[in-house]
């Protein structure tokens, strides 16, 4: 029986490296930072075998709040996404939409009604195989 969940968790993983990838042309989002209040940060860190790196930071800027990738890089997958999300299982999360590379520079609008204090990790996810490819601890 384990041997089977090892098997089945292996291809999961594997079936993430579908065709369907993320843009790989590097992302150039402008945010004005010395305009905005940092409230966390944190650094990428990749699971799963995949690599993630770069920084994740949670800014307010006229009322409206913000989670900026900065010197990002990741590596490709089919149906990735940005979560806020309050553990690194992915099991309370906010969507913040689809990876829009897996380099550079990225900005997304949190919800207005996310109380970003519940949310204490950034992820990169593989929405379709339920894959993690990358957690940023924000503290």
């Amino acid at each position: 029986m384990k041997k089977l969940l090892c098997i089945l968790l292996v291809g999961l993983m594997v079936a993430c490296d579908s065709d369907d990838a993320t843009p790989t042309a590097p992302a150039n989002d402008s945010f004005d930072a010395s305009m905005a209040t940092l409230l966390r940060s944190g650094t990428w860190m990749g699971s799963n075998n995949y690599s993630v790196s770069g920084s994740a930071q949670i800014f307010e800027s006229n009322g409206k709040n913000f989670l900026v990738l900065d010197g990002f890089q990741s590596s490709n997958g089919p149906d990735l996404r940005v979560y806020l999300s309050a553990n690194v299982n992915a099991s309370s999360f906010v969507n913040l939409g689809k990876l829009k590379s897996t380099s550079g520079k990225q900005v997304y609008e949190i919800p207005a009604q996310t109380n970003v204090a519940q949310f204490k990790f950034a992820l990169v996810w593989c929405q379709e195989f339920s894959v993690l490819f990358g957690k940023a601890e924000t503290n």
